[in-house]
């Protein structure tokens, strides 16, 4: 039998809209005399975010997350990670790291060596003290920054920020490790050397969900593929297969949409 990593039952997510309306204390009035159960029980309009997820994860296995934008992938991967509120319907085996927004700023007077003790501290809270200075000595060796370290983070470009981020996220393997778009913002080079690491990472995890529109990445990485559409799951299996389903049934959506 196969150790489950995570499971996913029928979770779904929505957002209550609220509109502006104009009213006076008349209108009020009148529309709840009018009609008082109407009234009380009318449902606010409301956003789909997913709708009845439900999926399992297993170790070994390594999931491509795939779908258009706005299908509610990175939405789904937060909540988790345990970013998002309420978990109802999320089961997780062991520990969960994301990484998601590799333009993450703290606090944006300190220097990036600042942000990175206080990045270490939210990321891996469990460790000892000298564990995680281990790991920010070997993050500063790794993200080839150098004298900026002592620079003031809102001064770093985009790409700066994402070695510094990913160098230290990615510095320890986890049960169950989700990556959203990772390489967003690295620059070439420091894109090769993470692609590297990152990939030590996914072999030494227990099991790895990976957001990704790069279908050359799922399929070197991946050994599964999961497809979202509309908030929904509309597949769920071989890589292959599920990267022609998806430019055959999910790639006009896209550009319909574009």
């Amino acid at each position: 039998m196969k150790e489950k990593t995570l499971t996913v039952n029928n979770f779904s997510v929505s957002y209550p809209i609220s509109y502006y309306k104009n009213f006076t204390f008349r209108d009020f009035f009148v529309d709840m005399l009018n009609s008082p159960i109407d009234f009380l029980l009318k449902e606010r309009d409301k956003i789909v975010v997913l709708d009845k997820i439900s999926f399992d994860l297993f170790r070994g296995d390594k999931v491509g997350l795939i779908g258009n934008n706005g299908s509610g992938k990175s939405s789904l991967c937060r909540y988790i990670s345990g970013l998002f509120g309420s978990t109802y319907g999320i089961t997780t085996h062991g520990k969960v790291r994301g990484i998601f927004d590799t333009e993450m700023t703290i606090f944006p007077d300190l220097t990036g060596r600042e942000n990175l003790v206080i990045l270490c501290q939210l990321i891996y809270p469990n460790l000892s003290r000298n564990q995680r200075e281990k790991i920010i000595k070997e993050t500063e060796e790794f993200c080839d920054l150098g004298k900026f370290l002592h620079v003031p983070f809102k001064n770093y470009s985009k790409g700066m920020r994402a070695r510094l981020f990913l160098s230290l996220i990615s510095a320890q393997s986890s049960d169950i490790l989700i990556l959203d778009e990772v390489f967003n913002g690295a620059d070439a080079f420091f894109s090769e050397k993470m692609g590297r690491r990152i990939r030590e990472s996914i072999d030494n995890s227990g099991s790895v969900i990976f957001v990704s529109h790069d279908f050359g990445l799922v399929k070197e990485l991946c050994n599964r593929v999961i497809i979202i559409d509309n908030q929904k799951i509309i597949y769920n299996g071989d890589v292959d297969e599920g990267i022609v389903y998806y430019l055959e049934n999910c790639s006009k959506t896209l550009i319909q949409n574009g």
